[in-house]
């Protein structure tokens, strides 16, 4: 036994322990404990350790490629003695798998899956290589065109099918407002006798474009309302895009009805032979020979050794007396070894070692408490509550009825300073998860406020200003439609976007309150205030957006016939580039 522990080390060791963690009000109080037990603890580990080698044997295939095969020896795996190997023994203890090949076991067999053949029938096409094509059922080259439905004639596009077209002079109406010359007479007093003239009058005349019809024949199609076909060119059918020759080729096997064999890789042979499996693996058994006291720390691995008495290495090391020095380890490596042998595999060899290290076992007071420690390699370790411990736990108990009465904010942060200070994780865990749930409540019921705030004053208010003080421009309130202005169409379409706006508001920030833990605000109201506060400014920006859109004479209406018409055009073009690039595909 070593001479005791110095008071002054020991007060430097709990200092340490102290530091450890932080946030808790209790760093370098080991200066103020008082000292009321220092034992000396002898601490031995006995372990012994163990290679375990373990042996099995199967039958194996792969597919064979022609090399040389040795006359054949075993002809069933009962044949085959797995401990009869003389393999290499491992230098240290390891984990680790082998393989060994069983020389004179190999021998060549027909692929059963492919039955020789090294192919087998392609799942996909059943071995046909092709199938027929469902779209025009293996008539290639006369797929009814789409585009005339099998007529070869489609609409005029200059008269749409009519045949006429109307008159652009008279607008269809026949007749049109011509200047023509009349002769007109009156009395001439001085001349006291009458006298004429031609005057320039407007009279209403046939319209001579088209004889006073209104209409005429359409010059593109003859009248006849119809034209050939663009598609087919009038043919009335087309060459099918999908497939070749009425039939699709199969991608599975690419038109050859069969696969490679996967079995035998396309051998159609594969080489069947034995192995024999090797597994290394160790095993570690300790017991622990000290003062009850410390025994615990020992077998939960809290203390560290750095020192061996006793180490043996041996094939085996049943029968030999381990440790005569000390009875009552040599009985517990006696009784470890015996533990060891069994049945499951072979013993390569067995290392047995006794580690031993002297700890300090304290008692002390503080503040009216007593607590226990041990002190090893100059590391203290608590046994049972420390102050530390017992101020966390207060803390947390503290904090868990702040959430109950509805202080979780506070509550937060006095659970991450008692996790900080190295408190019971998982019940801090555990109450942090509530106080977060009840933040978010209180961040979401702020953003509800907000929205129905929206929804009962604002929103009436907004259709009030946009029925009666429509901001839209004269010069741009045509393209709103007057009618829609004049029956209040308009403020009530604008209405609706924006309680569609707040709805979308409402669904984002809640989804955002789920962070709500993370903004370690010190009150509840902060939270409300935040939810709020965001909907709130969030809603007077598209507000103004809509306030903006309307001053400039584009209103969301008008934005969004804009929009539909920008689409359509966008549509149109882009299946008109594919219907060209189809077509140009058929020629080439």
């Amino acid at each position: 036994m070593t001479s005791l522990m110095k008071i002054p080390d020991i007060r430097k060791a709990i200092n340490a322990y102290s530091r450890r963690t932080s946030q808790h009000p209790f760093e370098d109080y080991g200066n103020d404990v008082k000292i009321t037990v220092n034992d000396d603890c002898q601490i031995r580990e006995c372990s012994v350790r163990t290679q375990y080698e373990d042996r099995g044997k199967k039958e194996i295939y792969r597919p064979y490629k022609g090399w040389t095969i040795s006359p054949r020896k075993y002809f069933s795996l009962s044949e085959v003695d797995q401990w009869g190997f003389n393999l290499k023994l491992p230098e240290d203890f390891i984990d680790k798998n082998s393989i060994v090949d069983v020389n004179g076991s190999a021998h060549v067999e027909k692929c059963t899956s492919c039955n020789g053949t090294g192919r087998n029938n392609c799942y996909t096409c059943h071995g046909k290589g092709k199938d027929l094509c469902p779209r025009c059922h293996g008539d290639y080259l006369h797929l009814r065109c789409s585009s005339c439905g099998g007529d070869g004639k489609e609409n005029c596009p200059s008269c749409h099918g009519k045949g006429e077209q109307y008159c652009s002079k008279c607008n269809g109406t026949g007749r049109v407002i011509e200047n023509v010359s009349v002769w007109k007479t009156h009395w001439d007093f001085s001349l006291k006798k009458e006298v004429g003239g031609y005057e320039w009058v407007k009279k209403e005349m046939p319209c001579s474009a088209c004889s006073g019809r209104g209409h005429w024949r359409c010059k593109s199609c003859g009248g006849t309302g119809t034209k050939k076909c663009r598609t087919c060119d009038g043919r009335g059918y087309v060459t099918c895009p999908d497939c070749s020759s009425g039939y699709i080729i199969c991608k599975t096997c690419s038109g050859k009805g069969h696969l490679v064999c996967k079995i035998c890789e396309g051998e159609g042979k594969n080489e069947f032979r034995y192995i024999v499996n090797r597994t290394l693996s160790q095993e570690t058994l300790r017991r622990f020979i000290c003062d009850s006291r410390v025994r615990e720390f020992a077998e939960n691995g809290e203390l560290a050794y750095d020192s061996t008495d006793f180490s043996i290495r041996n094939k085996s090391l049943a029968g030999i007396e381990l440790y005569p020095e000390e009875v009552r380890c040599s009985s517990s490596l006696s009784k470890l070894v015996a533990k060891a042998n069994t049945d499951d595999g072979k013993i390569l060899f067995q290392e047995a070692k006794v580690n031993s290290v002297v700890a300090t076992y304290v008692e002390y007071e503080y503040d009216g408490g007593i607590y226990k420690g041990i002190i090893c390699n100059g590391v203290f370790h608590h046994e049972g509550n420390s102050p530390i411990d017992e101020w966390s736990a207060d803390l947390v108990s503290m904090a868990e009825k702040r959430i109950k009465r509805g202080s979780s904010a506070s509550a937060l942060n006095m659970l991450d300073q008692a996790k900080t200070a190295g408190g019971d994780i998982d019940k801090i865990n555990a109450l942090r998860g509530k106080a977060a749930l009840k933040l978010d409540r209180i961040y979401s019921a702020g953003v509800s406020t907000a929205f129905w705030l929206y929804v009962v004053i604002v929103t009436p208010v907004f259709f009030n200003f946009y029925s009666k003080l429509n901001p839209v421009m004269s010069w741009a309130i045509r393209t709103n439609n007057p009618d829609w202005n004049f029956y209040g169409m308009l403020a009530f379409v604008q209405t609706l976007i924006l309680l569609g706006a707040l709805v979308v508001l409402r669904i984002k920030f809640i989804d955002k309150s789920k962070n709500a833990i993370d903004r370690q605000y010190s009150s509840v109201w902060l939270y409300f205030a935040e939810g709020f506060g965001l909907f709130f400014i969030s809603s007077l920006a598209v507000i103004a957006a809509l306030l903006l859109l309307n001053s400039l004479g584009a209103s969301l209406l008008t934005t969004f016939v804009i929009g539909l018409v920008i689409l359509i055009v966008a549509f149109v073009i882009a299946m008109a580039y594919l219907i060209i690039k189809w077509i140009v595909g058929i020629f080439v």
